[in-house]
């Protein structure tokens, strides 16, 4: 009875190890599972991170490039608006250079063609002064001539006084007189004449300064 007792014992002695031993792998096996569920977490948690850091990285990296790209297109167009605005005040620098030339340039025709106007119009008017002068001449040579033809008549006259008629010597008178008339009417239209020269000459002049004016 005593060894039936002592076997019993020794059985659930047995068993009570078998059962913590059991217990105690299934303790271990559980916290290795956890042990395992943690690591896993731990390497799911690092992953995500790393994910996030490398969306992260490349976004800001993203934003670096579109920041950049952005810089570099204003830093075009304001290099193309200075470009064009260099363009356009080159443009109308040129523009008013050639407009100042061609101003000049008129100004200088128009001042030549003023000088050979009035170039012309002395040497016209010179010329008109010497055929006055020339027609001056002419009349007060034949005047002179008349004067002296007109004397000598008058001293044959004088001479031939006694021995000559009344009615011839009238005739001889009215003779001079007509030869004098002749002669005072030629200076008279000379002078006409280098009056209306001088006078066509200083409107021409007048004229010429106003269309010179004008222009």
């Amino acid at each position: 009875m005593q060894e039936k007792t002592a076997q019993a014992d020794k059985k659930a002695a047995a068993e009570k190890k078998a059962a913590a031993e059991k217990k105690a792998l299934a303790d271990k096996k559980a916290l290795a599972e956890k042990k395992a569920a943690a690591d896993k977490k731990a390497l799911a948690d690092k992953k995500a991170a790393a994910e996030k850091k490398a969306l992260a990285e490349k976004k800001a990296l993203a934003e670096k490039k579109a920041a950049a790209d952005k810089k570099a297109l204003a830093e075009k167009k304001a290099l193309a608006e200075k470009k064009a605005l260099a363009d356009k005040k080159a443009l109308a620098e040129k523009k008013a250079q050639s407009e100042k030339k061609a101003k000049a340039e008129k100004k200088a025709k128009a001042e030549k063609k003023a000088e050979a106007e009035k170039k012309a119009q002395a040497e016209k008017k010179a010329e008109a002064d010497k055929k006055a002068a020339a027609e001056k001449k002419a009349l007060a040579e034949k005047k002179a001539q008349a004067e002296k033809k007109a004397a000598s008549v008058t001293k044959s006259s004088a001479e031939k006084k006694a021995n000559s008629q009344k009615p011839i010597d009238a005739q001889q008178k009215r003779d001079s007189k007509t030869e004098l008339l002749t002669v005072s009417v030629s200076l008279n239209t000379g002078k006409i004449v280098a009056i209306a020269s001088i006078g066509i000459l200083a409107s021409a002049i007048l004229v010429s300064a106003m269309v010179f004016i004008a222009g």
